[in-house]
């Protein structure tokens, strides 16, 4: 778990995705039972390029991705209705794999033909301005969520703030003071105009 998140962090800053976003669609990926640890890193690379080429829709990555290295025969299929294109005789070295009980073979077949295609495209997406403000976004967000703990304080000061000015004494004083400011700037008006 530690080791997931931590890897989503450094994602993050090479890709528009956040690191919240990355741990779940990871946490997903992991429910496909034949994906195997050691194939994961890979695979997370893979889901982000292939959901950045679908537009952002890490989602839909994530079930695509998922059957294909669960069920690599037919989980080809929809990868290549999202453009991933795969040779017939590669179908074939496929389905050979698989049948000869070599799924993590298969698996790397088309993760590999994934990172020809689309290898790169996430971190791409990351180096335009719409990118940069994206990553800026992911960034501010961990900041509000108090993320290395950088925000604890501030958002406990946020929250005594509220806290005071919903009791109705401050209230009162501060109804008082506008008052008193008002009437003040009323008067040094009045005195500025000779009346």
């Amino acid at each position: 778990s530690a080791a997931l998140r931590d890897y989503a962090a450094e994602l993050q800053k090479i890709t528009t995705f956040g690191d919240d976003a990355i741990v779940s669609a990871q946490s997903q990926l992991l429910t496909f039972k034949s994906l195997g640890g050691d194939v994961l890193p890979r695979a997370t690379m893979a889901m982000l390029d292939l959901a950045t080429k679908m537009k952002g829709d890490l989602q839909g990555a994530v079930v695509q991705l998922g059957k294909a290295l669960e069920n690599p025969i037919s989980g080809i299929t929809a990868l290549t209705r999202s453009g991933v294109s795969f040779s017939d005789s590669q179908k074939e070295v496929i389905k050979h794999l698989v049948e000869t009980n070599r799924l993590s073979e298969a698996q790397n077949l088309i993760l590999a033909e994934m990172e020809t295609q689309f290898g790169g495209s996430a971190v791409a997406a990351r180096d335009t301005f719409g990118g940069a403000l994206k990553g800026l976004q992911n960034t501010i967000s961990d900041l509000m969520e108090g993320k290395g703990g950088g925000l604890t304080g501030a958002t406990q000061a946020v929250n005594d703030l509220s806290a005071a000015l919903t009791d109705p004494d401050i209230q009162q004083g501060a109804a008082n003071i506008t008052t008193m400011v008002l009437t003040l700037i009323k008067w040094s008006a009045l005195g500025a105009k000779g009346v």
